[in-house]
């Protein structure tokens, strides 16, 4: 495969496939690999997060109203390592 067409699905889909991952809450990284949780909900996660266990699955934070501003994502971070 010639390395101009690598990556190419990626292009149409939101953001060219970034976002924030739900399990580690790293901002504008890929989220490429799909896991699912108990009740069989598909999440988007990162390479890091990708075999992440079970329980740590279920306490994925929703990240479509998440706040991009660092106070935000600070006390958001101090909240989900509390619960972890």
């Amino acid at each position: 495969m010639a390395k101009t067409h690598r990556g190419k699905g990626l292009w149409k889909s939101p953001s060219k496939g970034r976002g924030t991952c739900p399990l580690c809450l790293s901002t504008r990284i890929k989220l490429l690999y799909t896991v699912s949780d108990k009740e069989n909900h598909q999440i988007k996660v990162c390479k890091k997060c990708k075999d992440a266990p079970a329980e740590r699955v279920e306490k994925a934070t929703d990240t479509k109203q998440l706040a991009f501003r660092g106070k935000h994502r600070r006390q958001l971070h101090v909240r989900h390592a509390d619960s972890i």
